[in-house]
């Protein structure tokens, strides 16, 4: 039986053999990971598998963002995370250290507005258990230069409309008052999905789901090429009901469209889905289910196309190339899934690195 990310790091597993692909290339991702050791990094690697930069963190890494016409990005770490590593990926090195500031936590995603002047990050206030973006200005050494509300308790990943000015914000409804604790199986999380002028700190509109669904937490999302918000969600309840649906597609002034049932039902993902991803070159979107071990596929209509079964499987990008889209996985291998493929395509692997729930083009 396979082991899960933390067993291998616990265990010491032995090394996965690296094998090299046809078409790899000088394309790289960008990556947090974790070591058979134990330890925690953020990793630059190539599609064949191989690391080609790692950058220690002082804890677990969680989402990334690239700043536009720059090598920079940034790494946040993971909920409650004390910190955001600002990278250099063209020289490999660490810039700066960005702390959380007072009673606030990082929550594991930003990006960057303005051209890359400005970098956003969801946070958490943990003395009045809210949630708020901060505000960085990536000019003047990360400077935080204010703040404003989600509207919502304890957001996660965020997104920015095309306009330049709205964003999309899941406030995934869980504080951290709610992590790891008996508690936290409540019949309502007051999870939504909220719409932003962040320029004004305005809300203009709040999508809530219907009582049925109260306990699902919107986690991450995505845009498509129509600037529909596909949102991935994850049951918060201790034994999550494997028949609730855990993705839909969203326009705003409308309802939330709940994608198909995948093939296979729901179940498959195990009431869990760790990424979302879009491939707008062949119209294809991407759920994926670590503790599910398969990755979902749909086209952008929401109609389900194909589960295909990646032991631990996370991590997932658009790769520029054929419609294939690329995934990561808590063993360290790397794998291709297209719409039209039938199994996923393994590209390499490396002996000492165990990528964690994100990975983005640089």
């Amino acid at each position: 039986m396979k082991l899960s990310r933390r067993a291998l790091l616990a265990s010491g597993a032995a090394a996965l053999l690296v094998s090299r692909p046809a078409w790899a290339s000088n394309v790289r991702y960008l990556s947090s990971a974790a070591t058979l050791t134990g330890r925690y990094a953020v990793v630059a690697v190539g599609e064949d598998g191989k690391i080609q930069f790692d950058l220690d963190l002082a804890a677990r890494g969680h989402g990334l963002a690239l700043r536009p016409g720059s090598n920079e990005a940034v790494c946040f770490g993971r909920r409650p995370g004390s910190f955001a590593l600002v990278i250099d990926t063209s020289a490999g090195d660490a810039v700066m250290e960005i702390p959380a500031a007072g009673s606030r936590h990082f929550s594991g995603h930003g990006l960057f507005v303005q051209g890359g002047d400005l970098l956003l990050a969801t946070e958490n206030d943990e003395s009045k258990h809210q949630g708020a973006i901060g505000i960085y200005d990536a000019r003047s050494g990360y400077k935080r230069i204010g703040a404003f509300p989600t509207f919502g308790i304890g957001p996660h990943d965020v997104a920015l409309l095309p306009d330049g000015k709205t964003l999309v914000i899941a406030n995934g409804g869980i504080d951290k008052r709610h992590d790891d604790v008996a508690d936290r199986d409540l019949p309502d999380i007051r999870s939504d999905l909220v719409y932003v002028d962040w320029q004004a700190e305005k809300l203009l509109e709040r999508v809530t789901l219907e009582p049925q669904f109260a306990r699902l937490s919107i986690r991450h999302l995505i845009l498509t090429a129509k600037g529909d918000v596909v949102a991935a969600l994850q049951d918060s309840a201790s034994v999550p009901d494997l028949d609730l649906p855990l993705g839909f597609l969203h326009g705003a002034g409308s309802a939330p469209r709940w994608v198909e049932t995948p093939h296979g039902g729901w179940a498959r993902l195990r009431g869990y889905c760790g990424e979302a991803a879009v491939d707008s070159s062949a119209g294809l979107i991407a759920l994926s289910s670590p503790r599910g071990n398969c990755i979902g596929l749909w086209d952008e209509t929401g109609a389900a196309i194909e589960t295909l079964a990646i032991h631990d499987g996370c991590g997932l990008s658009a790769t520029g190339r054929d419609g294939k889209m690329l995934v990561s996985s808590g063993s360290g291998e790397l794998f291709t899934v297209s719409r039209d493929a039938a199994q996923p395509s393994p590209l390499g692997a490396n002996g000492e690195y165990r990528f964690d729930n994100h990975m983005v083009r640089i």
